[in-house]
């Protein structure tokens, strides 16, 4: 368990700050303006701030009067703890006060509102370590109830609101909707009434066998009770995935695809992996640079390789081998596109694993007679499993919540993620597109909680400290050979397709005539560099605050104990683990009408963007802190240092190298993200990956190439360059330059 690092509480010291925070909340509550007009923050209300609207609501003269108290209490000479306890109660109080004000006026949110809310909040963080309730620095605890309140806004709200959306139609609690979308066809139907055959039968068989088989070998493998309950499960396993090769409708393409990428991606990741840390042969050598195109590219641009070389006048299908297919434009072009993509993020998740391997338990099992397969069955594939269990968690997300890649080379079928977007945008029926977003976060679920359970609550540690002179053991030179052979044609296939798609970016008709020119890079003009501009510009300004809050939440779930600690660490995740198109909805249905109106803003994509983003901060923070000695922390507070400063003289220096790796993924997902963004976007604040969808929408696919072109050019080069900066801040390297 973490312990929380004991601050002294100085009575006098903190005062001042609160005082201030107290004077600046009364300020904001008095003098600031609580509403705006509309979906413009700067406009204003001018005589709706808290002076204005105390002669009329009581409620509002409650507030103001709270505000007053808080300060009061702040300049008390009391005992502290006393004073502590009348802050929280009071500054508890002013928050609930607040909220119900905004809440009864409806209006959108003005900065006296915010200002009011936030302030008080910070209060109740001061109040709460100055009693004594919470044992931690006042800067944490206040950092604690922000970080607690951005979550529940921020993401608790918007999936809230899609699972609300679903069953509350038109002011009341129905199923109608929910039933409906579920039995339609293009959800999910099993048995085709133009065959013969009863597909739901031949499932039922299929699993029967399985199960059967199943059971004998379990039983021969000496399970004994356990072989009902292994043969049970397979045979129901087999029944689904049998099931879901029959079936038709948007469930069934998108749970075989998630089941089909995430396998192959996760076990092509493994064995790049071990070529990476194992192999014998140079190809090793070329496995950063190509393991991370992929990253630093929308998923997408794959998609319209797909149909630039294996396409109906595909140059590889139509002008190599003569043929006019379609084969890769439906379920299959979809499934080559997303293995291309995300097989990357299984080898990042990966190589790690298998980097950490205890080789001195491979040697011990060799010693013991143990044969390759053995060795691989008993010793590295259960150290592995939680690795692979992570990776293809990741994948089977990120093939569920894909929407680009089914909408270019999806050939008209039905996918959740897509199903979302046409409900909104085709139907204009946001409770379908409420109800397909449930049904993707009940997946998403359902997969998270399968992974633990097949974890399970086992120890897997393998790095204890102790040298070991053992080697890791080279691969098996039939494996290595295979494995090598297997990355080649990958990597040959991925540079074909990228360069494809910089080859259609000039030439002037893809399929047609291959002459080049630069027109497409000349149509960009304006609205192309518009987007691209207005891209790299959100994208910078949710990286910083992605880095920032996700730092915050990392040490506070690492280093602080309080109440909930556990369920902000969870809650905080869940925008990642969420699909980008459930958070996209749900950001939609909870911000597009009262107080939070904030769609059609910048700032919405914005937080969409940190929010979305932030998780990987958290993890890259907790992953940094496990690293650093609590006692410097200690040393900090002893010499009389408070929470802030410790954090931002002594602990973030010693992590900048993850957080400079967060705010390196923080931007590149921005730049390249589109689920999370496709509803928030309008024509004033359009970006760059839904613009080349914009384009290939309208068939100018020359447009799309090159503007896909340009972003993956420019973010090379932005990874490139914080490498580059990286290396230079990095206390290692510098000592061995100086040396």
């Amino acid at each position: 368990m973490a312990r929380a690092v004991a601050v002294p509480q100085l009575r006098w010291a903190a005062q001042p700050a609160t005082a201030g925070w107290a004077a600046l909340t009364l300020v904001a509550a008095s003098a600031m303006p609580w509403s705006r007009a509309g979906r413009d923050l700067g406009s204003w209300v001018a005589d709706s701030t808290g002076l204005a609207l105390a002669s009329s609501s009581s409620l509002a003269a409650g507030v103001l009067v709270v505000a007053a108290a808080t300060l009061l209490a702040a300049v008390w000479p009391g005992p502290e703890r006393t004073r502590g306890a009348a802050l929280a109660g009071l500054a508890l109080a002013g928050v609930g006060l607040s909220a119900l004000l905004v809440a009864l006026r409806g209006t959108p949110l003005g900065p006296g509102a915010v200002g009011a809310v936030l302030g008080f909040l910070t209060l109740a963080g001061f109040g709460l370590s100055a009693s004594g309730w919470w044992f931690v620095d006042p800067f944490l605890s206040a950092a604690v109830l922000w970080a607690a309140a951005f979550v529940l806004l921020l993401i608790l709200l918007p999936l809230a609101s899609v699972v609300v959306a679903s069953v509350w139609v038109n002011g009341r609690l129905t199923t109608e909707v929910l039933q409906r979308t579920l039995s339609s066809p293009a959800f999910f139907a099993l048995d085709h009434p133009g065959t013969a055959r009863n597909e739901l039968l031949l499932a039922a068989q299929v699993g029967g066998v399985v199960a059967v088989l199943a059971g004998v070998v379990l039983w021969r493998l000496g399970w004994g009770r356990r072989a009902l309950r292994g043969a049970a499960l397979s045979g129901l396993a087999a029944a689904a995935l049998m099931a879901l090769y029959l079936g038709f409708g948007a469930l069934r393409n998108s749970l075989l695809l998630a089941v089909v990428v995430g396998a192959v991606s996760t076990g092509l990741g493994f064995a790049f992996a071990l070529l990476s840390e194992r192999s014998q042969l140079p190809t090793r050598r070329l496995m950063g640079p190509l393991s991370v195109l992929p990253l630093i590219t929308p998923p997408f641009v794959l998609g319209i390789a797909m149909l630039y070389l294996f396409g109906r006048r595909g140059f590889v299908t139509y002008r190599l081998l003569g043929l006019s297919t379609d084969a890769f434009f439906g379920p299959l072009g979809v499934a080559v596109a997303q293995i291309l993509a995300y097989t990357p993020i299984a080898y990042l998740v990966l190589v790690g694993v298998v980097r950490a391997l205890d080789a001195s338990l491979e040697e011990a099992a060799q010693t013991l007679g143990a044969s390759p397969g053995h060795l691989l069955r008993t010793v590295i594939w259960p150290l592995a499993r939680p690795g692979l269990a992570n990776a293809f968690l990741l994948v089977a997300i990120e093939s569920l919540a894909d929407f680009a890649n089914p909408i270019v080379v999806g050939g008209g079928k039905p996918f959740l993620a897509t199903e979302v977007f046409f409900a909104i945008v085709g139907r204009y029926n946001p409770h379908e597109a409420a109800t397909y977003g449930a049904v993707l976060l009940a997946l998403t679920l359902t997969v998270f909680a399968l992974q633990q359970r097949w974890v399970g609550g086992a120890f897997y540690v393998t790095v204890t400290g102790r040298p070991t002179g053992a080697r890791p053991q080279p691969l098996p030179g039939w494996l290595d050979w295979a494995a090598s052979a297997v990355f080649a044609l990958w990597m040959l296939l991925v540079i074909l397709l990228y360069g494809s798609v910089f080859v259609g970016a000039v030439t002037r008709l893809w399929g047609f005539d291959y002459t080049f020119t630069l027109r497409h890079l000349q149509d960009l003009h304006p609205q192309g560099w518009h987007v691209l501009r207005t891209t790299v510009r959100l994208s910078a300004y949710a990286a910083v605050p992605s880095v920032v809050v996700g730092f915050l939440i990392g040490y506070l779930v690492n280093r602080v104990n309080f109440p909930g600690r556990r369920a902000l660490e969870f809650s905080s995740m869940l925008s990642f683990a969420t699909p980008g198109t459930v958070m996209g909805i749900g950001y939609v249905l909870a911000f597009n009408q009262g107080p939070l109106l904030l769609t059609g803003t910048e700032l919405v994509i914005v937080l969409a963007f940190v929010f979305r983003n932030m998780p990987v901060a958290i993890r890259a923070a907790v992953a940094a802190l496990e690293q650093i000695d609590r006692s410097l922390e200690e040393a900090s507070t002893v010499l009389r240092a408070g929470a802030s400063l410790t954090l931002r003289r002594v602990v973030a220096p010693l992590a900048r190298s993850a957080l400079l790796s967060g705010l390196v993924f923080a931007f590149v997902r921005a730049m390249t993200a589109v689920s999370q963004v496709i509803f928030l976007i309008t024509p004033q604040h359009n970006l760059a990956t839904t613009q080349i969808l914009s384009y290939l929408e309208y068939g100018s696919q020359g447009r799309g190439a090159a503007l896909a072109s340009v972003l993956t050019l420019l973010l090379v080069a932005v990874v490139l360059t914080l490498q580059l900066f990286s290396r230079r801040l990095d206390p290692r390297t510098a000592q061995l330059g100086a040396g």
